[in-house]
């Protein structure tokens, strides 16, 4: 293969030319070629109606998020404070006896005792 010596070899003509004074008036030319177009006007209202909608959307994100947690933290605190205060002191006789009968109706009903299939079992069982 033969080697290239860049600076002392011939330089080689492309054959291409620019004409004289081409890009002088290129652009003159090319935007006489271009369409006119009508230029879109977007009011100030509208882009400020979005950034406040946005805003707007942040803040009920944020507030709900925080009274997610809060609520939750101070539940956890208050039954954990209580839990801590009479977990050594109390007796399951002591807590029926403070119980009214609005918190042992609701009790009941959280946890189910009284369904239909469990009253139906107990008769059956008892008879």
């Amino acid at each position: 293969m033969k080697k290239f010596d860049l600076h002392n070899d011939p330089k080689i003509e492309t054959g291409f030319k620019i004409p004289e004074h081409y890009f002088e008036n290129l652009e003159d030319r090319i935007m006489n070629q271009l369409p006119e177009q009508d230029v879109k006007v977007i009011s100030l209202w509208q882009r400020k109606s979005v950034w406040i909608s946005g805003m707007a959307a942040v803040l009920v994100v944020s507030f709900g998020t925080w009274f997610y947690f809060n609520q939750q933290s101070t539940e956890l605190s208050v039954s954990s404070q209580e839990y801590l205060a009479y977990s050594n002191d109390i007796t399951t006789e002591e807590i029926a006896y403070h119980l009214t009968d609005e918190d042992i109706t609701t009790i009941e009903k959280e946890l189910g005792l009284y369904d239909t299939e469990s009253e139906t079992y107990v008769n059956e069982y008892l008879n």
